[in-house]
């Protein structure tokens, strides 16, 4: 049995995690995590605890907090946020965490995060909130409110910008290192097929100094539609001088963009190439350490382990430069 927050091997048979890592996570090894019986009795009693809270997609969210040492759903003010897998798509919480490990293996900020066990075998993933702190809430803006891009209808957070768009942003409020930063984020998603990373999944932390929020919201959402395409956004505006987004961007293979996609995107962003083709090397050399070990350790079922370490495999070939 793993530990269902790092992932490494327990030395008790029974336990679910490492003190230390629980301690982490919740503030105490002690703390009861019994939401619920079953994937349905949860499901049942989120809804009305999700007042004021977004519902995303397909994946129902809610909030919760530690209260008289218990973790227990809230409808506001809550410490963490947690998500069930979808019925329609098993495994879905598994695959959050298991990115999310390996992103915080490769040093990127990642808050906090682990699975719940609920009676019925079901694995409910949670991950503490960054967005607060003993001192009240952080501001923080996802692109489209930070680029003051309008989000009358959902879809706009595909539509409204591309991610050349928002590289600029970040360079402009932030300088070259949050640029850099950023089309790390954005490499890193099309290696472990995280196809969602639309513009509010990107969020910045506009109080000085202006940085990129911790990550959120990344899984291999590919293996759950391989059809889909491979990023969420296009890499260039419309009409984009000296060249418009190629179609076979779009068309060719579902979207297989190679190392070279992504040096013309950042020295479009105002990148120094060199540093681009470093940042893409030290990133694949480091999922290639690091991937197969999570992966193999996680809590998917095996035939998703597959898929991933394959999709993994594929899309390293593709960046290699």
């Amino acid at each position: 049995m793993n530990c269902l927050i790092c992932l490494k091997p327990l030395a008790k048979p029974t336990a679910e995690y490492h003190p230390a890592c629980k301690k982490r996570l919740f503030g105490s090894a002690s703390v009861q995590l019994q939401l619920a019986q079953s994937r349905q009795d949860l499901v049942q009693g989120m809804p009305k605890k999700t007042t004021g809270f977004s519902i995303s997609g397909v994946q129902i969210k809610a909030q919760a907090a530690i209260l008289e040492n218990q973790l227990q759903l809230v409808d506001h003010d809550g410490e963490f946020i947690i998500k069930p897998s979808p019925e329609e798509y098993p495994g879905v919480s598994e695959n959050e965490h298991l990115t999310l490990t390996l992103m915080t293996k490769l040093g990127y900020p990642v808050p906090a995060c682990g699975l719940i066990s609920l009676s019925d075998g079901h694995k409910v993933f949670i991950i503490r909130r960054y967005d607060r702190s003993s001192a009240g809430k952080i501001h923080q803006e996802d692109a489209m409110q930070a680029m003051g891009l309008g989000n009358e209808v959902d879809a706009s957070k595909y539509t409204a910008g591309s991610y050349l768009d928002v590289l600029k942003f970040a360079r402009s409020h932030g300088g070259p290192a949050v640029c850099r930063d950023l089309l790390s984020r954005l490499i890193f998603s099309y290696v472990v097929g995280n196809n969602d990373h639309h513009l509010k999944n990107i969020s910045f932390l506009p109080a000085s100094p202006f940085g990129l929020a911790p990550a959120y919201d990344v899984l291999n959402a590919q293996i759950h539609a391989s059809d889909s395409t491979s990023m969420a956004l296009r890499f260039y505006p419309k009409g984009h001088l000296p060249f418009d987004e190629p179609a076979y961007f779009r068309e060719m293979g579902i979207g297989h963009y190679s190392g070279g996609d992504f040096i013309e995107l950042g020295r479009a962003a105002g990148l120094p190439e060199k540093a681009i083709s470093t940042l893409i090397r030290k990133l694949c050399v480091e999922v290639e350490k690091h991937a197969r070990r999570l992966v193999e350790a996680s809590f998917l079922s095996g035939e998703m382990k597959v898929s991933y370490l394959k999709l993994l495999s594929e899309r390293l070939n593709f960046l290699a430069i």
